[in-house]
């Protein structure tokens, strides 16, 4: 859940020795975006460049990291969140002009970004298509084993809280794993890019909401399921990845009750207690876990004022803008919440989080009909045990036998091994993972579902 706008295009690598040859397939009118071949985040009110590909044309033309984007040749609103949403929607094939600031110097630099390639998952036949759901326009993918005939069963994704494309990639371990599983267990991959990923067509990261990004899951995966004759519907799972673990239950009793049968779902960095409890937990964490910069005896008065301003926030609906008008105490309070911007928090609009917590999470597990997994990594830096056992524990409750609880000692939120939990808040660098254990996990219970 790393809140970076990355936009940055990587090459998938070449299928695996011994696997089928893989292939990509293009379907519908949604024109390609661009490779950019640089990736930029808001920094204090500006756009910054924190990463160019040396190979790309961004490099060849003078692009460099820590470089300040003044405005662009599509256009400039000013607004940072809009103009990094406008930068990531250039079309493949375009020239692109940069004016940039780089010690106190302005630079006018141009280039000519190449269209995003198609993704290459090694062993998978990778299918593009386009679902038209409520005035957006979005992208479909369906990865199939290369070679494979018949109906297979489905695995469907929900992604993390922030955005970026969900093409496979093979520079991330985690978007690895899930290649090798799902090739191993010849099933079929669906994702759904949001609205403002990828080449679909819609609203931005920051302007999304939670109850539209919900149904645009539901509409899209039902229309895939529907349209597509190697996929069978009779045979759905779900996989929700972090803040993808809350839509996942929605999403999926929702399929249940359009006639999709829907067999399991497994949740991995999320869990099921209410938004408003889940968010006081980010805070907790975020001062019981930097020992150099909050004292123990502090942490009971900073979870009074975080309380009250959540509760305000989330519950009571108020923007955060409004809360700290006339309060100094809220005004200094705010800067300190973690991952929250000028009209957004963690990328999302304010919006998003407060429908997030209206949602019942718990009464879509009680009501959906489904064998669960729930994966938890010990050292989390975001959410905790209880949050996602609670899930099994209640499941179990009305349907026993069904659900598991599976906690990965050492692990953090992206199954990351540390030491400790503070090593894991502080992203201290670690090589080893354990996302071969969730994989398994899953594999079981698939196995379970479809006996």
């Amino acid at each position: 859940m790393r809140y970076t706008i990355v936009i940055l295009s990587l090459l998938a690598a070449l299928a695996a020795t011994g696997a089928a040859q893989a292939a990509a397939h293009m379907a519908g009118d949604l024109p390609r975006r661009a490779a950019l071949g640089f990736a930029v985040e808001p920094d204090d009110g500006a756009i910054k460049v924190v990463q160019v590909d040396e190979a790309s044309a961004a490099a060849a033309a003078g692009l460099r990291v820590g470089d300040q984007i003044m405005s662009i040749s599509s256009g400039w609103t000013g607004n940072v969140l809009d103009d990094v949403d406008r930068i990531r929607r250039t079309p493949g094939n375009s020239e692109l002009g940069l004016t940039v600031s780089r010690q106190a110097q302005r630079l006018d630099l141009k280039f000519t970004v190449p269209p995003r390639p198609l993704e290459d998952m090694p062993g998978m036949d990778s299918y593009y298509d386009v679902a038209e759901v409520g005035g957006a326009r979005l992208r479909t993918i369906t990865a199939v084993p290369a070679g494979s005939s018949g109906r297979l069963p489905v695995l469907l994704l929900t992604q993390w809280v922030s955005c970026g494309s969900i093409e496979h990639n093979a520079q991330s371990p985690w978007r690895r794993a899930a290649a090798q599983f799902v090739r191993a267990q010849k099933i079929a991959l669906v994702r759904v890019e949001r609205a403002s990923d990828g080449d679909s067509e819609g609203p931005a990261c920051h302007k999304l909401d939670y109850d539209t990004e919900v149904r645009h899951y539901v509409e899209a995966f039902d229309a895939v399921l529907l349209s597509n004759n190697r996929l069978d519907p009779s045979r759905v799972f779900i996989m929700g990845s972090s803040l993808g673990s809350t839509t996942a239950p929605l999403v999926g009793l929702a399929l249940q009750e359009r006639g999709r049968r829907v067999l399991g779902a497994a949740v991995q960095g999320g869990g099921a207690v209410t938004y408003f409890e889940r968010m006081m937990h980010f805070e907790r964490f975020y001062l019981e876990r930097r020992p150099d910069a909050v004292k123990p005896h502090e942490i009971h008065d900073q979870m009074m004022k975080r309380i009250h301003f959540l509760h305000e926030y989330l519950i009571a609906g108020r923007s955060p803008d409004e809360i700290v008008r006339d309060d100094a105490e809220m005004a200094a309070l705010r800067k300190d919440i973690r991952g929250l911007g000028a009209g957004e928090h963690y990328g999302r609009p304010y919006a998003w989080h407060q429908q997030a917590a209206r949602r019942n999470f718990l009464a879509a597990w009680a009501a959906l009909d489904a064998r669960v997994l729930v994966v938890f990594g010990e050292y989390d830096q975001f959410e905790t045990a209880h949050g996602h056992a609670i899930i099994a524990q209640m499941v179990n409750r009305l349907r026993p036998g069904t659900a598991r609880y599976l906690e990965i000692k050492g692990a953090d939120h992206d199954l990351v091994m540390h030491r400790t939990a503070e090593e894991a808040y502080a992203d201290a660098e670690s090589t080893q993972r354990r996302d071969k254990e969730f994989f398994d996990a899953l594999a079981q219970m698939m196995r379970q579902a479809m006996r």
